[in-house]
């Protein structure tokens, strides 16, 4: 018998509530396997529900071997109190994103992770545990540290032509003083070339000791005036300030010091004047100011400039590593290494710039945390 199809209704086939939440189910379970992220649950003590395949190959530990511990397992002993400053966050409710820190492997080995905490809720709305997703970044931190010592290789070459240009014109003055002792018959007047050539080598020696002093940084955090360190750098630049026609405009507010490396410091504050002569190739001013900040507590450093800027389209990629606007003069890392030298001494970093010729110009805005006189040691 023939049957005629166009007249029919098509039937449509709903599968049951249940069969579709089993297959939901199922699907986040296939997906919580496979990813390569550690994802574990646990209660609100701390202890572990659950362990996906991607935790057992992080850490080392198999699903039955774990479950049912403490967390506390797989955290060092010095940042132990970081769990507890975790679970008191997602009893109220609060998400930890990407919060970057290091965890401990099944064979003691430490690794470096970024972690994703979010509250666990059930289905009166009451939270009784957290999702933790963690993803391993010791292959990235390695890499943004051997950015930062290229960086700093880079840095240290860019002050080292500054003082051999700044200690250069003090050594033709010495050379000239002493001909010109050697030359005259009035003892006074060769007192008097000496006691000069005296202030020029000591000069010399000042510019040498500062120099030193950033080599041989260990990036052990202490108490830094900060007006002494960007002192230091800019007369290092001196020379090459002046030759650029660059007139320098300070105002340094008084304020208590800074917690950081000293060295680090330095390397920040000789990228940021360094980027300042580039983009004022025909003079200009370079202003730099400190003042106390309250919120958050701490000191703002503000270099600025009055060059060609940056254009607006390209401010959001500022800090990103190998991003440049120099062409092949620069690296594309000094901006982002900046950022991370800040933001590793607890401080945030911000640039503004414009391209109208009326009001052109950049400004970097630095943020840096006061010191705890209780943890850092005696003031550079």
């Amino acid at each position: 018998m023939a049957t005629n199809l166009q007249n029919e209704e098509p039937i449509l086939y709903e599968a049951p509530k249940a069969a579709t939440a089993e297959r939901h189910e199922a699907l986040l379970a296939a997906i919580v396997e496979s990813t390569d992220d550690a994802i574990v649950s646990k209660d609100l003590n701390g202890m572990i529900l659950s362990w996906n395949d991607a935790a057992e190959r992080m850490f080392g530990y198999a699903a039955p071997e774990i479950i049912g511990q403490n967390v506390r397992r797989l955290i060092p002993d010095e940042l132990q109190y970081e769990e507890a400053q975790i679970l008191a966050n997602i009893r109220t409710g609060k998400r930890i994103s990407h919060y970057e820190t290091m965890r401990l492997r099944k064979n003691g080995e430490r690794f470096e992770v970024s972690i994703t905490v979010s509250p666990l809720v059930d289905h009166e709305g009451r939270i009784i545990g957290a999702s933790k997703i963690a993803r391993e970044i010791t292959h990235r931190k390695l890499l943004e540290k051997q950015l930062i010592e290229s960086e700093k290789l880079a840095a240290t070459g860019r002050m080292a032509a500054a003082v051999a240009h700044e200690v250069n014109n003090p050594l033709e003055s010495v050379l000239n003083l002493l001909y010109l002792a050697r030359t005259t018959r009035s003892l006074s007047e060769v007192h008097s070339y000496l006691g000069t050539a005296e202030g020029e080598l000591e000069r010399v020696a000042h510019i040498a000791r500062q120099t030193l002093g950033f080599y041989r940084d260990d990036g052990t955090p202490t108490r830094v005036m900060v007006q002494g360190l960007l002192e230091k750098v800019l007369a290092v630049y001196q020379g090459k300030l002046k030759s650029a026609g660059i007139a320098i405009e300070c105002r340094f507010d008084s304020h208590p010091p800074l917690v950081a490396s000293s060295g680090e410091l330095i390397q920040i504050f000789s990228n940021l004047i360094a980027n300042a002569i580039d983009a004022m190739p025909r003079g200009g001013v370079l202003r730099i100011q400190t003042k106390r900040r309250l919120d958050p507590d701490g000191v703002e450093i503000q270099v600025a400039d009055n060059g060609i800027g940056v254009p607006k389209e390209h401010l959001h990629k500022v800090f990103e590593p190998f991003f440049t606007t120099k062409g092949s003069l620069g690296t594309g890392i000094g901006l982002w290494v900046v950022k991370q030298l800040v933001e590793k001494a607890g401080g945030q970093v911000t640039l503004t710039s414009k391209t109208e010729r009326a009001s052109r110009g950049t400004t970097v805005s630095i943020v840096l945390p006061l010191a705890d006189l209780s943890e850092a040691s005696a003031v550079n």
